[in-house]
């Protein structure tokens, strides 16, 4: 979901359950935290890991959530950060007990959140890094977004009361309800047309979704669309799981040396499958991973081409010796 959403519903539950001016501000703190991760991605570029220094990565999760809501509310609380951000935020903030179990209750909010979205998130990280999904929202859902960012205009506009307009906010939750609907409406007819061996993932279009087979046996990813309205689509797609020269010497040693790189193992986490092309070049394998379901919801759109590359792919200069990303 995005940062909007995650502020806003917390506010509405906050409201509506009557909290304190200061409990409801450390609920939405909690709600907006983890997307704080934003500000150390970075470090994967100066220093690549395979550890979860990614967005929706180790913030995401039960455990450092609860480290991440009590290190930020520790910070909020000071008398210099209050004294600064008084316009901002007039509530006088403290740290205890209870503030620190609204926070992290904000926390839990962000992770249901974004366990409705496609990719899902780590919740039990560092015990497992595997990703929860439910697969019925986009990453972004467009509609409610926009929304969000309204209700969020409209209570700014309306400082320093922010008092919330109960129609406006019963027009948000109608629209969140509706895409809920649709989405899961959706999903349930997709669903009617494959069997178990196929994966269904939101489209980043409100009605639409696509739909995942593994054909190994034939080294083949499948890719199918559906509309709610229009049904099956005949957009279908077939993506090799490995395109290269059988046998070709070196191929081998030079894949084992890009599937060492932490670069190429957090590729592999965040996809939802991966296909690799490689061709040689000058004594080099060039190894191209990709995600066939990015490629298939984005990479046609002439505008969403190139995003659809950095996104859903990574490129890896290899031999026996070792790897480079390029």
């Amino acid at each position: 979901m995005d940062l909007f959403s995650h502020a806003l519903l917390p506010y509405l539950l906050g409201r509506f359950l009557r909290l304190r001016r200061e409990h409801l501000a450390t609920l939405v703190l909690g709600g907006v935290a983890p997307d704080l991760d934003a500000l150390i991605v970075w470090i994967n570029q100066i220093y690549p890991t395979s550890h979860l220094l990614v967005h929706r990565g180790f913030t995401h999760t039960f455990l450092f959530g609860f480290f991440l809501a009590a290190i930020l509310l520790f910070l909020v609380s000071r008398d210099p950060v209050k004294a600064r951000s008084r316009g901002l935020v007039t509530e006088e903030l403290q740290f205890s007990p209870l503030t620190l179990a609204y926070a992290y209750a904000g926390i839990i909010s962000h992770l249901f959140l974004d366990f409705l979205t496609s990719g899902g998130v780590p919740l039990f990280y560092p015990l497992t890094a595997a990703r929860y999904s439910a697969e019925i929202f986009s990453p972004i859902e467009v509609a409610i977004m926009i929304a969000a960012l309204l209700f969020m205009a409209k209570l700014f506009h309306d400082r320093p009361e922010m008092k919330i307009d109960k129609k406006v906010s019963a027009a948000f939750l109608i629209i969140l309800l509706l895409v809920s609907g649709i989405r899961l409406e959706g999903k349930e007819a997709a669903n009617g047309f494959h069997d178990e061996s196929f994966e269904v993932y939101p489209d980043s279009n409100l009605f639409q979704w696509t739909i995942l087979k593994n054909d190994s046996d034939n080294n083949r990813f499948l890719i199918s669309k559906f509309n709610l309205f229009a049904g099956l689509l005949p957009d279908n797609r077939s993506y090799p799981q490995q395109n290269i020269i059988p046998h070709k010497k070196g191929f081998e040693s030079a894949l084992d040396s890009a599937e060492s790189l932490p670069q190429v193992k957090l590729f592999r986490w965040k996809s939802r499958a991966v296909a690799i092309n490689a061709s040689e070049s000058e004594g080099h394998w060039i190894i191209e991973y990709y995600d066939p379901v990015i490629m298939a919801q984005y990479g046609s759109w002439g505008p969403l081409n190139a995003a659809a590359r950095g996104l859903g792919s990574i490129r890896i200069r290899a031999d026996e010796n070792g790897a480079e990303v390029i």
